[in-house]
């Protein structure tokens, strides 16, 4: 508080009773079928710890959690029912933490909060505003501050100045408006926190308790600051203009130390440490897994890592530690365009990249695999370099590749050098960092799509750029369908294009010709899942009738995918408790299905018999023996099981019990699921 001037007995008085309300706004990303998980928001729990230890009264909005439990609603009065909250709470000051997508809102609901309690300070923070601070100050009168970069240590000080009535500019990163509309900037860049060990420990017991988060998410998670910093500077990313290029950790015991005390507190969880560059010092990563592995504490882990910082060695030691799974940046399969954002990529050929993915996978690490399309100076060539990535990342397995649609954000220098060819395209356009409020029966509400239209300096993400091949539409239709259609419809597409000796984009581009011809449209974006396998099936069926007849092995390829479709579209499996091997006949699961392959399949068991069984978390292929595949098939065939003698269903059911305990076969008449349909392909 060193500069700050008050009359220490007077502010200490006032401080006791001033509160802070600490909001993070709405939103709900609905491209994931259902969460994997749902947390509290990290940075505010952190921001929350500094301001009580400087005595302050500080509550929580985690507008996300009250958007997923019910207590807000969505639609036209989502942003009045939110202000209300926080003005219910009587708070002295509002400060709202905004991502890219959220930043309308906080616009919104500060808007509303000032129209309730006109003279309440407002404070913003987050990724986009600490870049252009000025530009939300100048254009929105309801923003009386802005806080640029890591506030725990400016945040308290700022509050301390709004109490006191001081002066804000002495506070590096605090940028604040003068009663005649000008804007001061501080003196200093923002603070950030040299040594991550000293952070004051996250104020949890200011959110609901962490089992009602657990219940919300597919994987109970708990998010852990490992690190801050990147020593890259990608053309398109905000963390090394944020956080810095010294990369921060913090120490390994202060870390399971941590996780030590969540197990005690909260029982088994997995943990995310959110650091971009986990793996930059690999030292850290090795005494970080040796520790872990000591600890046996029995926790799973993810963490986001860059491909050129791994080898098998590294990731097999991850796995032991309890890596389950982690994200790869991997961005293009163009080595062109790797050069042209600054990557500085190590590994940058397609064969070695799926080599280092197909190691993680062999490891036992899911891996989630990010890539993007619509770069400025993409050419068709990158384009299908992408697409071919994409595909061979599919012929693994066991992993989630997905690509998105570019976008600037605020600050980067990608930003900077093409601001000019940026542009606002409409809600219908998804790109890497503008979904997630759409409020309004799946659509953006009126007046966020107001500020994002009337706004474009400032809301960014939601901008895209005509690439100079020039076939914007394109680019759209690739990012939000090609990754979804290989996801069950690979080796169909595979071999249809080797039959046609076609290209990864031309084949691409005639099942996209024929999809926009039959939904009339001019883009295919904002498709469901079923929309895609659809019109996939539907183009098959009739623009490749001959080849289905003519190729067993496209005619095997599509029967297969066809039924994995059926699976992913049922419910997912659950163990159930059993007390002994089941009698009589069996059912499969809705989510299971046995096939047996006439032919080779890529990625099927070599035994050519599987279960196709789907979890909570994914597709799964059980190879079966012939023995065990014959012996569900009897269980499941209602005129031979009858038939059968008392010894062979002795057999069967020893050989069935463990499908039985996990839930793919059912007593046929266990009425939680469907009747015994036809099921052996």
């Amino acid at each position: 508080m060193a500069g700050l001037e008050f009359d220490a007995d007077l502010h200490k008085e006032k401080k006791r009773r001033f509160k802070v309300a600490l909001v993070y706004p709405p939103f709900d990303d609905k491209r994931d079928r259902s969460a994997y998980y749902v947390v509290p928001p990290l940075g505010l729990l952190y921001l929350a710890s500094y301001l009580e230890h400087e005595g302050f009264c500080v509550e929580i909005h985690d507008q996300i959690y009250e958007l997923k439990t019910g207590i807000l609603k969505e639609g036209p009065h989502l942003y009045q029912a939110a202000a209300e909250r926080i003005v219910a709470g009587r708070p002295d000051v509002v400060c709202f933490s905004t991502q890219c997508t959220t930043s309308p809102g906080s616009v919104s609901i500060a808007k509303r909060v000032k129209a309730l309690c006109p003279g309440i300070p407002i404070v913003l923070g987050g990724h986009d505003v600490s870049f252009i601070a000025e530009d939300y100050l100048h254009s929105f009168a309801e923003i009386d501050y802005v806080l640029a970069g890591e506030a725990e240590e400016t945040l308290p000080e700022l509050i301390h100045c709004i109490l006191g009535g001081a002066d804000s500019s002495r506070i590096n990163g605090a940028f604040s408006r003068k009663a005649d509309g000008s804007v001061v900037a501080p003196h200093g860049e923002a603070t950030r926190v040299k040594v991550l060990d000293h952070l004051l420990p996250p104020a949890y017991h200011l959110v609901p308790d962490l089992r009602s988060y657990f219940a919300l998410s597919r994987r109970p998670t708990i998010l852990v600051d490992s690190g801050r910093g990147c020593a890259f500077a990608c053309e398109f990313c905000q963390t090394t203009l944020l956080n810095g290029t010294k990369i921060r950790y913090r120490t390994v015991s202060s870390l399971v130390d941590e996780l030590k005390v969540y197990k005690q507190r909260h029982g088994d969880f997995e943990a995310y440490f959110v650091h971009d560059l986990f793996t930059a010092r690999r030292g850290f990563v090795e005494d970080l897994c040796d520790a872990l592995i000591e600890a046996d504490l029995g926790i799973r882990w993810q963490c986001r890592c860059r491909i050129d910082q791994v080898d098998r060695k590294l990731l097999a030691r991850m796995a032991r530690a309890g890596c389950r799974m982690l994200l790869y940046g991997i961005e293009s399969g163009s080595h062109e365009t790797l050069s042209r954002m600054n990557k500085r990529a190590k590994v940058s050929d397609p064969q070695d990249i799926v080599g280092l993915v197909k190691q993680t996978v062999d490891a036992g690490i899911f891996p989630s695999l990010s890539m993007v399309v619509g770069t400025p100076e993409e050419s068709l060539a990158d384009l299908d370099a992408t697409m071919a990535l994409a595909y061979r990342f599919q012929q693994l397995g066991s992993v989630n590749a997905f690509i998105q649609l570019m976008s600037p954000l605020p600050g980067t220098a990608l930003a900077k050098r093409l601001m000019g060819r940026f542009t606002y395209q409409g809600q219908g356009i998804p790109t890497a960092f503008s979904q997630g409020i759409e409020f309004d029966n799946g659509k953006r509400l009126e007046e966020d799509e107001a500020l994002i239209s009337s706004h474009p300096h400032i809301f960014q993400s939601f901008q895209t750029v005509v690439p100079d091949h020039g076939d914007f539409d394109l680019c759209v239709d690739v990012s939000t369908t090609y990754c979804k259609l290989l996801e069950i419809y690979r080796r169909t597409f595979g071999r249809l294009r080797e039959l046609r000796g076609s290209s990864y984009l031309a084949m691409f581009s005639e099942w996209r010709q024929f999809s926009l011809k039959a939904k009339q449209a001019c883009v295919l974006g904002g498709l469901k899942d079923f929309e895609i396998w659809d019109l996939f099936e539907l183009y098959v069926r009739h623009e490749c009738g001959s080849a289905l007849s003519s190729d067993p092995a496209l005619s095997e390829f599509f029967h297969f995918e066809h039924l994995l479709r059926e699976v992913t579209e049922s419910p997912p499996v659950h163990a159930r408790k059993t007390s002994g091997p089941a009698t009589g006949r069996l059912a499969l699961a809705d989510g299971a299905k046995l096939y047996r392959a006439d032919c080779a399949i890529e990625g099927f068991p070599d035994s050519g018999n599987a279960l196709i069984v789907a979890t909570p978390d994914r597709l799964h292929l059980l190879e079966l023996t012939e023995d065990q595949a014959d012996a569900i098939a009897l269980a499941l065939d209602q005129d031979g099981y009858k038939k059968l003698s008392d010894r062979a269903k002795d057999v069967i059911a020893k050989l069935t019990r463990p499908l039985v305990e996990s839930g793919i076969l059912v007593p046929e008449a266990d009425s939680r699921f469907c009747a015994a349909r036809e099921l052996v392909a």
